[in-house]
């Protein structure tokens, strides 16, 4: 009953900071123009390059981690704490060096310096810890609430420019993040890392952090990849479908930080409920995203012209491409997060990413520049696919348990 409760307010908390960009987006696209909303989303994905760095892999890692220590929570949170504060300059040097590299954030310093600020602020997270001891909830209300009233203020002052945005953004992300580390230490109070804890720490999560890198490549950065390459328009059209794409296919991602450390924990004590569990969501998930993608598919035009506006017409067509993708994005979200992960297999999940990346970056760096947002969404689906073929070959050594020719009658799962 409480995992189901946890769950619950997990998912509430989720669809709530969904809703906020959400109400955002349509409400910016009139407001700023097509060419505004470009400079927009391309600071967001800067933001989320800068997040990668700092969070290290350990939004992954660190439940995993703190499920399985039963007297080291002290040592892991200390450990962590002591990481990403090492992390907050590197992170920031390359989120200038991005901007740089990308023409739509040119004579834009007060949106660069803002999301490079934002991005820190996700990075640091401490959702993390609170997945690990299996009560997700209380943080996730905090961060999700802060955000909310951040949005809710930049709709109530219609003359905010985009620095301005994301600005208000920025301090209600901090607000909510530091309330979370106050929640944490409350809870568990970390204890002093040493040096070689944390140089080994580094050199540990270097095969996650290089996982998230290139999944934020070819995912999360697809609208900076599409601005540098086709300009703030088509940056525009792909950033609106890929927030409507992402929104549902991040409906996955509280899941995944339950059954994650549930996988982890019972590969040590029952490994055949463990890949019960992973078969379990190999099953349910894919189907329910093959679903979403049927009905964003056909509501597409409408959609886009309500939600929107006119201007934004030209979206659809990238739309009905990019939720190709979702069903692709479950299978692999299953097998490489909920179960890759969890049997320490971060090596090969970089590879299986980094391979990925390639098949998307490749077509990308051909289609975009004359296809815009449509060349970037074609590129996203083939890379997707790439990816769950890597996966599966990665697991092969696990199919017999994965896939069973024999049914069992115990089939509970989680």
């Amino acid at each position: 009953m409480r995992g189901a409760a946890d769950a619950a307010a997990l998912y509430v908390a989720h669809l709530v900071r969904y809703a906020s960009p959400l109400l955002l987006y349509p409400a910016l696209a009139r407001r700023l123009g097509v060419d505004g909303l470009g400079l927009y989303v391309a600071a967001i994905a800067l933001a989320l390059i800068v997040s990668v760095v700092v969070d290290y892999g350990v939004s992954i890692s660190g439940p995993r981690d703190i499920a399985r220590s039963d007297r080291d929570k002290a040592a892991v949170v200390g450990q962590v704490l002591a990481m990403r504060g090492l992390l907050i300059l590197p992170g920031g040097l390359l989120g200038l060096g991005a901007a740089a590299l990308n023409p739509v954030l040119h004579d834009a310093s007060g949106a660069v310096a803002m999301a490079i600020l934002l991005g820190v602020g996700q990075g640091a997270s401490v959702l993390w810890f609170f997945q690990g001891v299996r009560d997700p909830a209380p943080a996730a209300v905090l961060e999700v609430g802060a955000t909310l009233a951040a949005t809710a203020a930049i709709l109530a002052l219609p003359g905010l420019g985009v620095a301005s945005i994301l600005a208000v953004q920025t301090v209600g992300l901090w607000i909510g993040v530091g309330a979370g580390i106050g929640l944490m230490v409350r809870r568990q109070r970390p204890a002093a890392p040493t040096f070689d804890r944390v140089r080994r720490g580094l050199v540990e999560g270097a095969p996650l952090l290089v996982s998230r890198a290139v999944i934020v490549a070819y995912t999360g950065a697809g609208v900076f990849i599409v601005g540098a390459l086709a300009g703030p328009v088509q940056a525009a059209l792909y950033g609106v479908a890929d927030r409507i794409v992402g929104a549902v296919s991040s409906l996955m991602r509280p899941l995944a930080g339950l059954i994650a450390p549930r996988i982890a924990g019972l590969l040590v004590h029952d490994r055949g409920l463990a890949f019960r569990t992973a078969r379990w969501s190999l099953m349910v998930l894919p189907v329910a995203l093959l679903a979403a993608a049927v009905v964003l598919h056909l509501a597409a035009p409408l959609l886009i012209r309500l939600v929107f506006g006119e201007a934004f017409a030209p979206a659809t067509g990238v739309l009905r491409l990019l939720v190709l993708s979702l069903p692709l994005v479950a299978v692999s979200q299953v097998l490489g997060l909920q179960l890759m992960t969890p049997l320490r297999m971060d090596r090969r999940f970089a590879l299986v990413v980094g391979t990925g990346c390639i098949a998307t970056l490749g077509p990308a760096f051909l289609l975009a520049p004359a296809l815009g947002a449509a060349g970037m969404a074609v590129a996203r689906v083939v890379g997707e696919a790439v990816v769950v073929v890597a996966c599966l070959a990665c697991l092969r050594v696990h199919w017999r348990a994965l896939f069973p020719m024999t049914r069992r009658r115990n089939v509970s799962a989680v």
